[in-house]
């Protein structure tokens, strides 16, 4: 079965965590995307940071359903006919589809919140594993992790 690698970063003291970045096309964003993958997430979400990187109008996407992320509020802005773009580690290109991905664009779009919330990270999350039939071994004292298709 062929594997995308997942890289482990530290974030909250020296507990690792999977992240893997992809390549998202849509009609709204072309870009590369670094996200955590966690199959306790119900949805697959692109960070505040993301947006902004991708100069998309937040003040205009603040609508959609309210969800709380890190003890923020946040639109789920839905994007929709996504493509997700991975390279396994034999090379090859994996694409994976979903009908739409979550923007998080927060409640407020203040400087102290879009400071507050720019280490929120882009998420991958259970739809998007259960859609596209991955699976996800993460062995985190090995220090191994990757989807598998």
């Amino acid at each position: 079965m062929p594997k995308i690698p997942c890289s482990l970063r530290a974030l909250i003291g020296k507990r690792y965590f999977p992240f893997v970045t992809y390549f998202l096309t849509s009609p709204r964003i072309n870009r590369a995307i670094d996200a955590i993958v966690d199959t306790g997430s119900p949805y697959t979400v692109l960070s505040t940071n993301e947006l902004l990187g991708a100069r998309l109008p937040l003040r205009t996407m603040q609508k959609g359903e309210i969800v709380s992320l890190a003890g923020f509020r946040f639109f789920r802005h839905p994007i929709n006919n996504v493509t997700m773009s991975f390279r396994a580690e034999n090379g090859e290109l994996y694409k994976g589809r979903l009908s739409s991905i979550g923007a998080l664009v927060p409640t407020k779009l203040d400087k102290k919140t879009l400071s507050d919330v720019k280490n929120i990270p882009s998420i991958i999350g259970h739809d998007f594993l259960e859609e596209n039939k991955l699976s996800f071994h993460f062995n985190v004292s090995a220090k191994i992790a990757y989807l598998e298709y």
